[in-house]
C-alpha cells in the first residue's frame, strides 16, 4: 500500500471543472428525457432527417424547453453560475432559450468521456423558415478565452496608449 502514491489536491482539483459538469449535467437530462417518452424515441428511429448511424446513438437525448424549469432561478448563484456557464459555452443563448430547443440530440465524447460536440436535428411537425434543420455545437477551447482575452487586453491598453 506504501507503494501507491496518492494524487495531491491539486492533480484533483485541475480534474474538476465547473463547465465539464454543468454540460454533462444539461446533456444528462437531455438523456433522461428521451428515455422518458417513447415518442421522441420513435421519431429518432423512423425519422429521415437523422442518419442511420444516430439512431442507436447510446447517448441520445431531446430537448423539449423542460430545462430551464429543472435549472434554478438565474438570480441565485448556483443558477447563474450553471446558465452563465452554458451561455459562455453556447449551450443557452442570451435570451434565456436552449440552443438545441427542439431537437433530438446526439453528443459526441471524447477518449475521457467528456462531450466536446454535439449535434441536433429538429423534431416538430413545423420548422419555421428561420430555424435550422440540423443544429451543431461544439465545446470552445480552453485556450481561446485566453486568447481573446488577451488580444482584448492589447486593444484596450493600445487604444489607451494612443489617445
Amino acid at each position: 500500500m506504501s507503494n501507491i502514491q496518492q494524487p495531491s489536491y491539486m492533480q484533483v482539483l485541475g480534474q474538476l471543472n465547473l463547465e465539464d459538469i454543468y454540460i454533462q449535467q444539461m446533456f444528462d437530462y437531455y438523456h433522461e428525457c428521451f428515455e422518458a417518452n417513447e415518442q421522441y424515441q420513435q421519431f429518432v428511429l423512423e425519422s429521415s432527417r437523422i442518419p442511420d448511424e444516430l439512431r442507436d446513438h447510446s447517448y441520445a437525448g431531446i430537448c423539449d424547453r423542460t430545462l430551464g424549469t429543472e435549472v434554478p432561478k438565474a438570480r441565485s448563484l448556483s443558477g447563474g453560475a450553471m446558465r452563465g456557464t452554458m451561455q459562455t459555452v453556447g449551450l443557452i443563448r442570451s435570451s434565456g432559450s436552449e440552443l438545441f430547443r427542439g431537437c433530438a440530440v446526439f453528443p459526441k465524447l471524447d477518449e475521457r468521456g467528456q462531450i466536446i460536440s454535439a449535434v441536433g436535428y429538429r423534431f416538430g411537425k413545423r420548422i419555421r423558415h428561420w430555424q435550422q434543420e440540423v443544429v451543431y455545437w461544439e465545446k470552445p477551447k480552453l485556450d481561446g478565452y485566453v486568447h481573446e482575452g488577451l488580444a482584448f487586453v492589447k486593444e484596450v491598453i493600445y487604444g489607451k496608449a494612443c489617445h
